[in-house]
């Protein structure tokens, strides 16, 4: 039952997981992306898909998912040299971005169509 209760978080953290693992790959080895969109608009987009399912759930305050999901991306970004990738001040923006963003369309589903998770 406490899997169902917290379906917002998990979906988050597997978001979390997967943006995790994009991140640390090495340059080569994901898709080349100069074409399609902009790298930051990449960041902001994950970012802001990963905290949506978590904000719709309203169990854990919106300025603590904001903190926990900034210090993730900061972290990401800070662990990046390690895996051969360059880390970038702006992803780091463009991750805040996103998660601000994603925090505002929780509260606008949930204000406007009365969604939660």
């Amino acid at each position: 039952m406490t899997f169902i209760k917290f379906k917002g978080f998990y979906i988050t953290l597997l978001l979390a997981l997967l943006i995790l693992f994009f991140s640390i790959q090495s340059p080569g080895e994901v898709v080349d992306t100069k074409f399609l969109v902009s790298d930051k608009l990449l960041h902001l987009f994950a970012y802001c898909l990963m905290v949506i399912p978590v904000s719709l759930e309203r169990i854990i305050p919106h300025f603590s998912v904001f903190l926990f999901s900034l210090a993730y991306g900061g972290f990401i970004e800070l662990i990046q040299p390690l895996a051969g990738r360059e880390a970038d001040i702006m992803d780091f923006f463009a991750n805040a971005a996103g998660i601000i963003l994603g925090i505002l369309v929780a509260r606008w589903l949930t204000l406007i169509f009365k969604v939660q998770l």
